[in-house]
């Protein structure tokens, strides 16, 4: 149907433009015709009046000029209403802006989109509706709640003011609760995100002292740490920045769902610095005990606990012994011999990863771990 009434539009332009050609072109020039024929009875008859002696000769020649000026009035104006180029370009862009029109819309357009029915759109309209109703009622809950309402209210709000663009009012929503005691680092890093998203993208100071205190209460916060990198390079440290997101990463054992965008960014950042890109690491090493580990093992005794990590970090060590090649395995077991305190066994574990690392680019996280952890525990030797 849109095809079929684009095409009407288009020949209703195009009969618009060249009617005039057609029907009114001819009756001007017919007029034309008849007004220099006029002219030229009016210069016969002058002269006949001159002949015969009823005007001087003055008389008739001041008589003649204006005729003949009005003569050439009326060629002017026959030769611009019938001019061939003239009639050429109006035939011309008759023909050429539908075209032109076509072929602008099926590169810029959309004509591949199947049509909604209007029940659907219909659907959609009545589901937004029932959304925007839903919120109304959970706004009304929240302030009308002598207890000032519930802290996960708040934030359930907040997001789904995110989900709908509407980040200033995400962050009125989540600024009713960073002040109360059960707020969680992602209650701030969230609350940053809103902030910098109404800014289009400007860390603000406000946003900047959320991201502080989100990571305050969580250090590994992935939100608070990329948010703190944006502001970084925002404030002309994009090498620091960089390095920011690329040590989030290293100190994951595992693939994590933001790692895309942080390697992304990272290398959005390096290619501003000139420096070459990077790639995630191999995760499928052998995993070695993570923080999380450690921190899951603090409920037993001192000695089960010991004897519960170190079990785990030898496993890790035995495996290794079978895959010396296992660059990121190495890493990993040195990561969790210095939590242990264990630096003369990390030193060994970065020893054996030392060799894997001599070929890679001088800016590859892993080479940078290995020649950085030697430096520290051993001045580099």
């Amino acid at each position: 149907m849109i095809w079929v009434v684009a095409a009407l539009m288009a020949l209703s332009v195009g009969v618009a433009l060249l009617w005039p050609l057609g029907s009114g072109g001819a009756p001007r020039q017919g007029r034309a015709a008849k007004a220099m024929a006029i002219y030229e009875d009016q210069l016969s008859e002058l002269d006949r009046d001159a002949e015969r002696g009823l005007i001087t000769p003055e008389e008739s020649r001041a008589a003649q000029v204006e005729i003949k000026r009005r003569m050439l009035g009326v060629g002017d104006t026959s030769e611009a209403t019938g001019s061939t180029s003239g009639r050429m370009a109006i035939v011309a862009a008759a023909l050429f802006v539908p075209v032109a029109a076509f072929g602008l819309y099926t590169q810029v357009g959309a004509p591949g989109i199947p049509a909604v029915p209007f029940a659907e759109r219909k659907n959609e309209v009545q589901n937004a509706n029932q959304l925007n109703t839903l919120i109304a009622e959970l706004v009304l809950r929240l302030e009308n709640d002598p207890a000032g309402g519930e802290t996960r209210g708040w934030e359930l709000l907040a997001t789904t003011y995110m989900n709908q663009g509407r980040p200033a009012e995400a962050a009125a929503a989540f600024e009713r609760v960073i002040d109360r005691d059960d707020a969680t680092s992602a209650t701030f890093s969230q609350y940053a995100e809103a902030l910098i998203t109404a800014e289009r993208g400007t860390v603000t100071p406000l946003a900047s002292r959320m991201i502080t205190r989100s990571m305050e209460l969580d250090p590994s916060n992935p939100a608070a740490t990329f948010y703190r990198a944006i502001e970084l390079e925002q404030a002309g440290q994009g090498a620091q920045a960089r390095t920011l997101l690329l040590d989030r990463i290293a100190q994951e054992s595992q693939a994590q769902p933001w790692m895309p965008t942080f390697l992304q960014t990272a290398n959005q950042m390096g290619a501003t610095l000139g420096e070459a890109a990077v790639e995630l690491p191999d995760f499928a090493a052998p995993r070695g005990p993570t923080q999380e580990d450690i921190e899951a093992a603090s409920e037993l005794s001192a000695e089960d606990r010991q004897a519960f990590i170190l079990n785990m970090v030898d496993g890790l060590e035995e495996r290794l012994q079978d895959e010396p090649e296992n660059l990121d395995g190495w890493l990993q077991l040195a990561r969790a011999l210095v939590v242990l305190g264990q630096e003369d066994r990390a030193v060994k574990a970065l020893r054996s990863a030392k060799p894997l690392v001599v070929d890679l680019p001088e800016d590859d996280q892993r080479r940078r771990l290995v020649e950085e952890g030697l430096k520290r525990f051993e001045g580099g030797n």
